[in-house]
């Protein structure tokens, strides 16, 4: 019998570095997120056929599997592993607060289309975590990438009540989240 092992979830030999534990966490993120993002474009252009009600699932099973997927590299990690699944959990957190801070503010004004701006706050979440991983000794590819990250989302917030803006957030994580953290996952960022 063969057993194949996962390079994101099996366990390894050795305990990954800061950088690889982060690149998997964000490879994570880009993925799921943006696949979310992609069905929500695809259900409000019209190119999938489905109830509007079904937008309703795609963030909550999103965030589930990602913290899934989150406590399995963590545990599965070491230290590294450890303080780096601390920050994407805060980073969650405080993109979940946004959106239930949206939400109240929807519910008391009766304008629920306020929830639609959770797109260009996420990427201004990235833009911030990128340029403090810069700040903090990260290489200078990584500040880039923040300045890149935060016109990303000023690009997105033009867009904001088109079904393109969440196609442009889907293009945004995979540019700003999933290879950025494949690129530390495999090891190969300087």
């Amino acid at each position: 019998m063969t057993t194949v092992t996962l390079a994101f979830a099996g366990p390894s030999r050795s305990d990954p570095t800061l950088a690889v534990a982060a690149g998997r966490n964000l490879v994570a993120a880009g993925t799921l997120f943006g696949l979310a993002n992609l069905f929500q474009w695809s259900v409000m252009s019209g190119a999938l056929h489905l109830h509007p009600a079904m937008l309703s699932l795609s963030w909550p099973l999103a965030v589930t599997l990602f913290i899934v997927i989150l406590r399995r590299l963590r545990s599965s990690g070491g230290p590294a592993a450890v303080r780096a699944a601390g920050w994407s959990r805060g980073a969650i957190l405080l993109q979940i607060g946004a959106a239930l801070s949206l939400a109240a503010l929807s519910a008391a004004l009766h304008d629920w289309s306020l929830m639609m701006w959770m797109s260009p706050i996420g990427l201004g979440v990235y833009a911030i975590a990128w340029l403090v991983a810069s700040m903090r000794g990260g290489a200078a590819w990584m500040g880039t990438l923040g300045v890149t990250t935060a016109a990303a989302a000023g690009g997105v917030a033009v867009l904001v009540g088109t079904p393109t803006q969440y196609l442009a957030y889907a293009c945004g994580l995979i540019a700003f989240t999933l290879i950025p953290g494949l690129v530390l996952a495999l090891g190969r960022a300087r």
